[in-house]
Order: structure tokens, then C-alpha cells, then sequence
């Protein structure tokens, strides 16, 4: 879709996602893709704007907005502040799940959204609309012009937000008292740990409909930790849970208890044998020193965006080692590097993203 077709579609657009703009052009240049304006550069006059610094703005925004909604559907004051029945770990839970790529890609398909997305002639034989990483940014950068547009007015942000945004199902999710899932919930979300929030998935299911078993995993940060099965899908994760925290607290006490085929490397160890045993476990990938700067090279010679690298956090998890995860985007294309170190991390995250682009390249 070009600029001048889109201009037709604004009034369906706004009933989409519940707010008029006083100043169309925003919501033109949050569903403007890079590579668009790269194709529509003029020497004449002012060139089209990309979505990139709306979706920026619409990263910090939306966070505020589902913090203030958890604060005012999940609190109340009283005379010693606030008081809640949830822990800190249930609002990161819920924080966590409600913003990340996939309930925001999944979010913005509901409402038909991506199909408005004005991209340049690579983009819409590649058919990205439809990824899941461009799709978050089409609703973080919307969320971006919103706010700018309504003045920095956050009633109006979080009445869209709320419109494009199912919140009630992570509402409900609210930590059950003593229950596996909300214990594992806070126990990864503790400042200590900062690991990601466990996920669910069916791995099989058997039985006559009327008496089912469910086979269930639960994940953390990519990795499987524990298995359990139930007859309906609490129950098999309730099991999953419980096995999890097991595995989880050993590894925690007994950090030097690990896999046979494992090699121990020391999670504080200062010498460069240790260092490079470290970088040798978690990184079966080449050397990807430099992989950054190959990276924006590449960027700058294609006059593409630069790539952008967002820290993930830590853990002490695998082999008692400290992993460090930042995560690399660029054109379209999104990946984790997970190292001993937040540098080597971010060196591995480049170095996977230009695989990615070497692989695309092939194909072509």
C-alpha cells in the first residue's frame, strides 16, 4: 500500500483501534515501514518518515499504560499505601505476557491491522506484514502516535490500549494461593534470578475425547525444564510446575552438580582459560567478535536502519554459569545471543542475524 491509498482507509482504521487523529499524518507514519522510505527519498522536498522512532516511543508507552491498569484493577490504597493480594512476580508475569511480540502480533491480526502497513516493493514480495516482529511494531508504534497526537494524554492511550489489547485473560491469571504455577511465576521473577516467565506447551495428547491426558512442558528463556501430564490442562501444568521448581531449586543449591556430558566452568572464574571454557559452552556458534560492527556496515552501505540491540537480562543458570541475553533486530529479523558476557552476547545476536540474512539472500 502506497501513502495516497492509505489516506481512504484512516476512518476504518480509527474504528479499529478507538481513537480520532487530530493530525493524520501520525497515524500515516506509524504504519510506515523503513524500507518504504528508502524507496520515496526526494531531493525536492521533505521525504516520508519511517515508524521507527513512533514505535520506540510506543515501547515506554505502553508499558506505563498496562502498569496503570494492573495498579488500578488489581490494587487499592489504604492508610499504609497500597495493598494487593498478588506478589511482585505475578505483575512482572502479567506485565511480561500481556507486551510481548506474540500477544501484541496476535493483537494486531485480531484487528486486521497489517494489511494497511505501507512498505516498499522488498518488503511486499518478502510478504513480512504478517511476521510477528513487524506486526508488535506496527502496535507499539501506533500506541507511539497516540500519545503524541492526544498531547501525552495517557486516559486517551489506555482507552486504545484497552480497545486493542485483551487484557482480561492476564487479569485473570491472578497467582492462586499456594499453586506450582504462581510460586514458579515469582520464583523466576525474583530480582536474584530476572529469568523470563515460564511458558506452557502441549507436547501430546491421548485418550477418548470424554478422558483425555494432556502431556504438557513448561520453558524458560527457550529452554525445557520439566515435563507433567493431568487430565485437563491446569492439571498437567500444575504437575509441570511442581517438577520445574524441583529441578530449578537443586541447580540453585548444587551449582556444581551437573550434566555428565556437561564441562564445569566456574561462574566467577577471572583467568582466560576459564573465560574461554565459558564462551566455548555457551556459544557453539564461530567467534562472533566484530559481528556488530559487520552488521551496521552492512546497514549503512544498504542506507537501511541500524540494527538495534535490546538487553534481556541475566541469569546463573546453565552450568553455574552467569548468561548474559541481548536480543539483535534488524530489518525485520529478531535474534537471541546468549553468552558469559553482555558484549559477547550482543556480538552473538549480530552474528545470528547475519546468518538469517545470508540465508534469505540464498533463497532469492
Amino acid at each position: 500500500m502506497n501513502i495516497k491509498n492509505f489516506s481512504r482507509h484512516i476512518p476504518e482504521i480509527e474504528g479499529k483501534i478507538g481513537y480520532v487523529f487530530k493530525d493524520k499524518s501520525l497515524l500515516t507514519q506509524s504504519f510506515t515501514r523503513t524500507s518504504f522510505c528508502n524507496e520515496h527519498k526526494s531531493n525536492r522536498g521533505p521525504s516520508p518518515q519511517s515508524n521507527e522512532v513512533l514505535e520506540f516511543i510506543g515501547d515506554g508507552v505502553l508499558s506505563t499504560s498496562i502498569i496503570t491498569s494492573l495498579l488500578s484493577d488489581l490494587t487499592e490504597r489504604y492508610e499504609y499505601g497500597i495493598k494487593t493480594e498478588l506478589g511482585e512476580g505475578d505483575f512482572s508475569n502479567i506485565k511480561s505476557k500481556l507486551s510481548d511480540k506474540r500477544n501484541l502480533s496476535i493483537s494486531t491480526a485480531a484487528l486486521g491491522l497489517e494489511r494497511f502497513l505501507i512498505m516498499g516493493e522488498g518488503d511486499t514480495k518478502l510478504g513480512i506484514a504478517k511476521e510477528p516482529s513487524v506486526m508488535e511494531d506496527l502496535f507499539e508504534s501506533i500506541v507511539g502516535a497516540i500519545y503524541i497526537d492526544s498531547g501525552l494524554d495517557m486516559a486517551k492511550v489506555m482507552g486504545a490500549v484497552g480497545k486493542m489489547l485483551d487484557m482480561s485473560v492476564y487479569k485473570s491469571e491472578g497467582r492462586a494461593t499456594g499453586s506450582a504455577k504462581g510460586e514458579l511465576q515469582e520464583w523466576c521473577a525474583d530480582k536474584k534470578r530476572r529469568l523470563p516467565p515460564p511458558e506452557y506447551k502441549t507436547l501430546s495428547e491421548s485418550g477418548p475425547d470424554h478422558k483425555k491426558v494432556y502431556h504438557r512442558a513448561v520453558y524458560i528463556g527457550g529452554e525445557k525444564i520439566a515435563e507433567g501430564s493431568g487430565k485437563n490442562l491446569k492439571a498437567a501444568d500444575t504437575e509441570c510446575a511442581k517438577a520445574a521448581l524441583e529441578i530449578l531449586k537443586k541447580r540453585e543449591c548444587k551449582p556444581q552438580e551437573m550434566s555428565k556430558n556437561a564441562t564445569r566452568v566456574a561462574p566467577t572464574a577471572k583467568n582466560t582459560q576459564h573465560k574461554a571454557q565459558a564462551k566455548k559452552a555457551l556459544n557453539p556458534l564461530p567467534d562472533p567478535t566484530g559481528s556488530a560492527k559487520k552488521l551496521k556496515d552492512i546497514a549503512l552501505s544498504a542506507k537501511a536502519p541500524l540494527p538495534r540491540f535490546r538487553d534481556l537480562g541475566e541469569a546463573e543458570f546453565k552450568n553455574g554459569i552467569t548468561e548474559y541475553r541481548v536480543e539483535c533486530s534488524y530489518l525485520g529479523i529478531k535474534a537471541t545471543g546468549t553468552a558469559p558476557d553482555r558484549k559477547l552476547a550482543r556480538e552473538t545476536s549480530a552474528l545470528l542475524v547475519i546468518k538469517e540474512l545470508k540465508a534469505k539472500s540464498k533463497k532469492k
